[in-house]
């Protein structure tokens, strides 16, 4: 699969997500969350440019469930492009971990295939480092999807 191919999947795949409620966009309050939920509020995660993706690779664990099923898209997305970024390792992280991957109604069988799409995309593309985080994270979609 290719680089863009895979990312009209997962945008496809995550359209549907609903956006999380302003006041339910991070995990609690704190002027960190505060920020980050001003940042995104009002934007669609393919409205957040690549660059704010890249400035913000270590914000994943601030959103709430379900912010973080609706944003998640954007982290792939520049995952995807830039496959030794921190972006990309933070995406392994929170893929390969259950925290805060349980957004009420869960993920639907399509976003957990475009997922599992990613990380096969992203295997051959990442450092040996960065191995175990993917086999991880394939056991745990593989298992749900």
């Amino acid at each position: 699969m290719k680089c863009d191919e895979l990312i009209q999947e997962i945008k496809s795949a995550f359209a549907d997500a609903p956006a999380p409620s302003d006041d339910s966009i991070t995990c609690h309050e704190c002027e960190e969350c505060f920020t980050l939920r001003d940042a995104v509020r009002g934007y669609k995660p393919d409205e957040l440019s690549d660059s704010w993706v890249e400035q913000s690779f270590d914000q994943l664990p601030f959103f709430s469930d379900d912010a973080k099923r609706y944003y998640f898209p954007a982290f792939l997305r520049v995952a995807a492009l830039k496959p030794d970024s921190l972006v990309t390792q933070f995406a392994l992280y929170a893929s390969a971990d259950e925290f805060r991957m349980q957004p009420s109604g869960g993920y639907s069988p399509r976003q957990k295939q475009a997922i599992c799409d990613f990380l096969e995309y992203i295997e051959p593309r990442v450092d040996e480092s960065e191995q175990d985080y993917v086999t991880k994270a394939k056991a745990l979609w593989q298992t749900v999807a």
